[in-house]
């Protein structure tokens, strides 16, 4: 008999519903979604955290100090706003020995200036704003004591300011360093600068607005108000801290944000006003340089905003415009910024709550003031002009 007859027909039932073979595959799903679950969750508090603790740090920073740097070493001054106090020697300004002084001139030296330059010198002064007085650091790391630096010969004032204008930096130097002789002036703007020029306030505190007529310049709100706004510094501080939130740069980004800081108007009326008078200011300067047998010399120091972006991009080429038509040496050293590794970069720029004042993160660290000095002093030997008052000796 045929054996294969008394096998019974195996019949392929179809596997019961919800049972057996799907229940392994529902429980690897649910076991995956219970770990992505509780991965996001994680990432989620994390992120919290991190903002939370961001939100704290950014906000304890900004009111720590409830006092502005500079009111630790200024004073009123009925035509400039503000103006150092003369011999201040403030050992812990910054932090732990990060000290500031000013001679009997109100400039940020350790020692006067003669009136004539010495026999065996070349003097330079430095006009502009924090970024060249030295915001935190203290007096032998800013960039105008480390150009001197770098040869024996050179002596270098420091007409630096806090909150200076690229008005008032001018204004000064006109009053207070022309009385000087001098070989090379440099002056030194940063990006607010020439937003500062369209105000007739900074932080509360009250400052002249230059205006051209009849092709000079002239200083208005003069006698300066000795304040505005009394709540003007606490409102400064709030938008300070949110503008250094994570949030807000991630926002500016995606939205195409930016641009003016605080408090600058940034209308193309403004601006074409400001070109006028900055215009007018450089010929002034030009002029009284070469009287004075002096070579005046534009810088652009980057803020850490324009190494991802291009906020002073209309400034930078309004300078080096006026420089070409004018035969000046100009020292743009944004890109030698930009060319750097961003592990590089970051030591350049004093972090958030690396120095408990408002305002103080941004500005050049003690590697950032000697990459300056380098770049700057580097450039003034390429120039002929510049070159030939360097190599000036007895």
């Amino acid at each position: 008999m045929d054996q294969r007859s008394n096998q019974v027909p195996q019949l392929e039932l179809p596997p019961p519903q919800g049972e057996d073979v799907r229940r392994p595959v529902n429980g690897l799903r649910r076991s995956a979604a219970f770990v992505l679950y509780n991965i996001v969750a994680v990432l989620l508090l994390l992120l919290l955290a991190e903002g939370v603790t961001s939100v704290y740090f950014t906000f304890r920073g900004a009111f720590a100090n409830p006092d502005i740097a500079e009111r630790l070493h200024t004073e009123y001054d009925r035509e400039l706003g503000w103006i150092n106090l003369p011999n201040v020697y403030l050992p812990n300004m910054y932090g732990p020995g990060k000290f500031l002084r000013t001679n009997s001139q109100r400039f940020r030296n350790d020692a006067d200036f003669s009136k004539n330059v010495p026999p065996d010198k070349v003097r330079v002064i430095c006009s502009g704003d924090s970024f060249t007085l030295g915001f935190g650091v203290d007096n032998k790391h800013t960039w105008p004591y480390l150009l001197a630096a770098q040869a024996p010969n050179l002596e270098a004032v420091n007409m630096g300011q806090g909150g200076y204008g690229a008005d008032q930096a001018y204004l000064w130097y006109k009053r207070d360093g022309v009385n000087l002789d001098h070989d090379i002036q440099i002056f030194a703007l940063v990006f607010p600068d020439a937003y500062r020029m369209q105000h007739a306030e900074f932080v509360g505190y009250g400052k002249p607005v230059l205006a051209v007529e009849n092709g000079h310049v002239v200083a208005t709100n003069v006698p300066v108000p000795r304040t505005t706004k009394s709540w003007s510094p606490r409102l400064e501080r709030m938008e300070n801290a949110l503008s250094n939130l994570s949030i807000t740069r991630l926002l500016h980004h995606a939205f195409g944000l930016g641009g003016a800081p605080f408090g600058a108007a940034s209308g193309s009326a403004d601006n074409q006003e400001t070109s006028r008078v900055l215009s007018a200011m450089l010929d002034d300067l030009h002029e009284t340089n070469r009287a004075k047998n002096s070579v005046l010399v534009l810088a652009y120091l980057p803020i850490r905003e324009e190494l991802t972006g291009q906020p002073g991009a209309p400034w930078r080429g309004f300078l080096a415009e006026y420089a070409r038509q004018h035969h000046l040496l100009y020292l743009d050293l944004t890109d030698d910024f930009r060319r750097l590794p961003p592990a590089e970069m970051d030591k350049l720029f004093i972090g958030g709550g690396d120095v408990d004042f408002l305002g103080a993160e941004g500005h050049y660290t003690e590697a950032g003031n000697e990459f300056v000095a380098g770049l700057i002093y580097r450039r003034l030997q390429a120039n002929p002009e510049t070159a030939a008052k360097l190599r000036t000796q007895p």
